[in-house]
């Protein structure tokens, strides 16, 4: 999984320069500021930034409001992946009134994503018998498996998450996952060998270990919180993950 994550990221930087080429052609003419290329860029929520040339141009010719830009970029890009959109590719879209009055019309007609939709919206990298990895891609999908597969704190009623981007409110995620471009990978030992090997290597806070999230971070740094959302040491988080690898 390592060799094949790392291909993808390589693959994925250079789609990345690609796509981003066009918009600083805009900047070397002055049509577009570096702050407003920046500002652009960091609101495409496709991973090789397919939108950044399109968004540009509509900035240039357009001036919309820049939170209604951002919304209605990330809902078409869900739409889009969900296969809901009758057009795929963005350049179709002559202006931004265009994309708005698609991205309304799916969203009232009732055939937009449902919350059940955006509850599955997550990857399975690993489940086994011994080790579940999963990486949530929607707030919805984020709670929903912080109260499922990956509960771990006693609360009233059950069992729940304490990572704040399971919480009820979408702020928390939302900001980590739009904002700054953070992926999660939640982590959960299920069987009694790996749960051995977490207690062997962190004997005093093993059952806090039994379920952790990742953040892998946009500059590739990884953070890591326990069951108990109490941070990770970056030595703590290597003797983790070389464990993990033992049972992908």
């Amino acid at each position: 999984m390592n060799l094949s994550k790392s291909k993808l990221l390589k693959e994925n930087k250079t789609y990345i320069i690609e796509n981003v080429k066009q918009a600083k052609q805009y900047v070397d003419q002055g049509k577009l500021s570096k702050e407003e290329l920046e500002k652009l860029i960091d609101i495409d929520p496709s991973p090789t930034k397919k939108y950044v040339g399109w968004l540009s141009k509509v900035w240039i010719n357009e001036k919309p409001d820049f939170d209604d830009l951002r919304n209605k970029i990330e809902e078409f890009n869900v739409f889009l992946n969900k296969g809901k959109t009758k057009i795929k590719d963005i350049n179709q879209f002559k202006s931004f009134k265009d994309l708005k009055s698609e991205v309304d019309y799916i969203n009232n007609s009732g055939e937009g994503t449902s919350v059940k939709d955006l509850e599955k919206d997550y990857d399975v990298i690993v489940n086994n018998n011994n080790i579940v990895i999963m990486s949530p891609h929607t707030h919805e999908a984020s709670r929903k498996l912080g109260l499922s597969v990956f509960a771990f704190r006693d609360c009233e009623g059950g069992k729940d998450s304490a990572w704040c981007t399971t919480y009820k409110a979408p702020d928390h995620f939302n900001d980590y996952y739009y904002k700054h471009h953070v992926t999660f990978y939640y982590c959960r030992a299920k069987s009694p060998e790996v749960i051995k090997k977490l207690k062997e290597a962190f004997p005093k806070k093993y059952k806090e270990m039994e379920v952790v999230a990742l953040a892998v971070l946009k500059d590739g740094q990884i953070d890591g919180y326990d069951g108990l959302d109490k941070q990770l040491k970056s030595d703590e988080i290597q003797t983790y993950k070389s464990i993990l690898d033992q049972y992908e």
